[in-house]
């Protein structure tokens, strides 16, 4: 599982990364044209004409996540690849991780990927594969797609 779940990462990073960069070029443009040009003291101008946006990808990237997770337990990579997140309750029961998990999960993810992957390593040290993210939100990366998720099989 720790193959799918590092395709389903880069599928969703590279999906993140298109979205953050398209929103922001539309984002540019808007500011671009609702400011007056000749004013060269305009912050909002000065950003949306500076050419690195780092920042602004990040957090273009931590949306993709929250947001995917925060609705539907997984991201679009996960759901190709049949993986979910899930939070297991005390009778053992697996549910959605909902909003306040999915906050928390994400804040954890963007830890584990700004400190080189350091926290991706835990998942290769324990028989559960928990990355450090994992273990911390008290979520798990399962194998088996959500209910809204149809089958090939149940397609028309």
């Amino acid at each position: 599982m720790i193959g799918r779940r590092i395709l389903a990462f880069w599928l969703d990073l590279f999906s993140g990364l298109f979205l953050s960069e398209a929103g922001l070029a539309l984002l540019r443009r808007e500011i671009l044209a609702g400011t007056e040009p000749d004013d060269p003291f305009d912050p909002l101008r000065q950003w949306a004409r500076s050419s690195l946006h780092p920042l602004s990808v990040l957090t273009g990237l931590f949306l993709y996540f929250f947001l995917f997770w925060a609705l539907s337990s997984e991201t679009p990579g996960q759901s190709v690849f049949g993986l979910t997140v899930i939070r297991e309750t005390e009778d053992g029961s697996r549910i959605r991780i909902g909003v306040r998990k999915a906050l928390e999960r994400t804040l954890l993810f963007s830890f584990s990927f700004l400190s080189l992957g350091l926290g991706f390593v835990a998942a290769l040290a324990n028989d559960r594969r928990l990355a450090l993210h994992d273990c911390l939100s008290g979520t798990r990366v399962v194998r088996e797609r959500s209910p809204s998720s149809p089958r090939p099989a149940e397609l028309p």
